[in-house]
């Protein structure tokens, strides 16, 4: 038997057979249920390395 998740705006979650909410969607949908959809998981972005930044090479005069 299938079975289909569905969700409220308060986030519950309930379960329940296919043929109990295929025939009664419109019953459903008024009473603020949906189908559960899982939410994609967002890829991880990672911080690129800031460059290094090369200090000029600074010379000094030695006091003759």
């Amino acid at each position: 038997m299938e079975t289909v998740k569905l969700t409220n705006k308060n986030g519950d979650i309930i379960e329940r057979l296919k043929i109990q909410y295929e025939p009664n969607e419109k019953i459903w949908a008024e009473r603020g249920w949906s189908l559960y959809v899982k939410p994609k998981p967002q890829p991880k972005v990672e911080p690129k390395p800031e460059p290094k930044l090369e200090k000029p090479k600074t010379t000094t005069k030695k006091a003759e």
